[in-house]
């Protein structure tokens, strides 16, 4: 699996500013996980969202050999209107060549179960937290070549938290071999799954790449931003929402790996 950025230049708006990137070139290999890193969250959501095709870029393009997931725990093609059993149904019916080797409504119950949550709920009836939970369990019901991971929030909470224990079990399995690009800020969640670290500035330019701590030490002696923890690891959703949203379309643990 290879992807590439060619000559990759984004537009951002920012209080009816526009903000023109420069020419970004880039390859991500097999097995290479990625962290994005930018005093900018915009502009990582962005790069991320054009990677997964939901922003359209002023010009150069992104190619890819295998498929590429939508960013991990963002709400996809689901419909608040159904229960999170027909969702979950629905999106395997979509991706079914790329469904791991498992029984999705055992999968599905397992976390579910965990979190208190009932496979009959309406999407739209739960509370906001609860849906990013559901959004993150399905995604990891799938086997991708690229995993776009724009945030950590799931993945690294409490440690004595079964639900998050699960998630991340589940996470790393996925992610074997495969390849990783993260906009995530979370220092923990970089460390513990990032081998390299891209750089890019304040006008979308790439600044500095290499290994992951090379790139923490870089941006610390810059004196960058991105050098600190973000704590909520916050997504711009704005981003990836209108090109996500599919709302008016009709419509024992191990063992489930």
């Amino acid at each position: 699996m290879t992807l590439k950025l060619e000559d990759l230049v984004l537009r951002f708006n920012r209080k009816e500013k526009t903000l023109n990137t420069t020419p970004i070139n880039r390859t991500f290999h097999v097995g290479e996980r990625t962290a994005i890193l930018c005093d900018n969250r915009r502009i990582r959501d962005e790069l991320l969202g054009s990677i997964y095709g939901l922003v359209q870029p002023v010009s150069g393009c992104v190619t890819q050999q295998g498929v590429v997931s939508w960013p991990l725990g963002l709400k996809g093609g689901l419909d608040g209107k159904l229960t999170l059993l027909q969702n979950m149904r629905f999106l395997g019916s979509l991706y079914e060549d790329r469904l791991a080797p498992l029984n999705l409504e055992k999968f599905l119950r397992t976390f579910l179960d965990c979190a208190e949550l009932s496979p009959r709920a309406r999407l739209k009836d739960l509370k906001s937290k609860d849906q990013k939970v559901f959004y993150m369990v399905v995604a990891l019901a799938f086997s991708f070549d690229v995993f776009l991971v724009p945030s950590a929030q799931f993945l690294m909470g409490n440690e004595k938290d079964q639900l998050i224990q699960y998630m991340k079990t589940v996470f790393e399995a996925r992610i074997q071999n495969q390849t990783l690009i993260t906009t995530s800020g979370n220092k923990r969640f970089l460390r513990d799954y990032c081998d390299r670290g891209l750089a890019i500035g304040p006008s979308g330019q790439k600044i500095f790449e290499g290994s992951l701590e090379d790139c923490l030490v870089w941006m610390k002696s810059s004196g960058s931003q991105a050098d600190g923890i973000e704590d909520d690891d916050a997504i711009d959703e704005s981003v990836f929402s209108a090109s996500l949203n599919n709302e008016d379309s009709e419509t024992e643990f191990l063992e489930i790996i």
